[in-house]
């Protein structure tokens, strides 16, 4: 029979390095499931089912020419509850005939639940869209937690 035993002799240090080398990796590979895992902190925009916001009425000015418009946005808990114009002047409305629809618009995707990064305007209203959707990112940073 052709089996021979064979004698392996370790040392102790070698043990000792290779048990403690495991044990780095096994915790980096817990490490990086932690960190890349899908579960992230809440998010502003709405999206997040957890508290996102602190319930209130939160106000953000805009300058259109020489005018300033006050923009309210009221929020509950986890959801947008409306957003309107305040101390719009007849000049202004005037000056800017998009903003009244434009903002109805928005406002009624953000009661709907979309998220304020996935509003659609029409192409005729982008600039006015960009502006109002900017005023109520502001309004909601001052809301949220």
């Amino acid at each position: 029979m052709g089996s021979k035993t064979h004698i392996v002799i370790l040392r102790m240090k070698e043990i000792i390095y290779a048990v403690i080398f495991v044990l780095l990796a096994i915790c980096m590979v817990f490490f990086f499931i932690f960190m890349f895992s899908g579960d992230k902190g809440s998010d502003t925009d709405g999206s997040d089912p957890s508290a996102a916001y602190v319930p209130g009425v939160y106000t953000t000015s805009i300058i259109l020419g020489d005018d300033q418009v006050d923009l309210q946005v009221t929020v509950d808990e986890n959801h947008i509850n409306g957003v309107t114009i305040q101390s719009l002047e007849e000049s202004v409305e005037t000056m800017y005939p998009l903003l009244g629809s434009c903002l109805e618009s928005i406002s009624a995707q953000l009661q709907d639940g979309i998220p304020l990064h996935e509003i659609t305007t029409e192409e005729s209203s982008q600039y006015t869209a960009n502006v109002l959707i900017d005023a109520i990112d502001q309004a909601l940073q001052k809301a949220s937690k």
